[in-house]
């Protein structure tokens, strides 16, 4: 099997994407509002869109990566750094390559609507992004404490590449299903390409 077949494999692409993208505007129709709303014009915004937030993700650790690695100063550093931040951001890409095809289905499939979610899941999902901040930030004191600097850029660079991943297999997986991710007040759903502006509930 080709590596693209493998991709569109992952990312659960099917030739039939017509018939996909109708299945998936009369389930948006029958489901919950995004945010507990009772309906109206889903919103398109910049922001709201998965693949925006993911990119300011990526950009931002791109500067971090360069930051840390001019904090070093020292470049017979650089090398070792490198390669750890090559192959821990390629495996961390890898991760979310085999884990997003079951993930954007279920978000296809409106099981991350705020309004349908279990209250376990709500919190789970207003929990994570606070943790990996937190997470990200006692490894860096650590680091800093341990005096491990050169470790520094490896991080970075190993967070930016996966971000960077992510970002492009999301990006396939909106144009392989001619739909767009929208992240919003806590929810997670798909709304059709075509109708960006468009209310696709009523």
């Amino acid at each position: 099997m080709s590596l693209l077949k493998t991709i569109q494999a992952y990312l659960g692409w099917c030739p039939m994407a017509g018939s996909v993208r109708m299945d998936r505007v009369a389930r948006a129709a029958t489901v919950a509002a995004p945010g507990g709303q009772d309906g109206g014009t889903p919103e398109f915004g910049w922001w709201n869109r998965y693949h925006n937030q993911l990119l300011v993700a990526a950009l931002t650790a791109s500067v971090a990566t360069v930051a840390a690695f001019l904090l070093v100063g020292d470049t017979a550093s650089w090398y070792p750094a490198i390669f750890l931040g090559v192959g821990l951001g390629v495996g961390l890409a890898i991760g979310f390559l085999l884990g997003s095809g079951k993930q954007y289905a279920q978000i296809d499939a409106g099981k991350f609507i705020r309004a349908n979610m279990s209250r376990r899941l709500r919190i789970t999902q207003d929990l994570s992004l606070p943790a990996a901040i937190i997470l990200l930030a006692i490894v860096i004191v650590y680091y800093i404490h341990a005096g491990w600097f050169d470790r520094l850029p490896a991080l970075m660079l190993a967070l930016g590449i996966a971000f960077w991943a992510q970002y492009g297999i999301t990006i396939l997986w909106e144009r392989r299903h001619r739909t767009t991710l929208i992240a919003k007040k806590g929810s997670m759903y798909t709304l059709d390409t075509n109708a960006e502006g468009e209310p696709i509930w009523q």
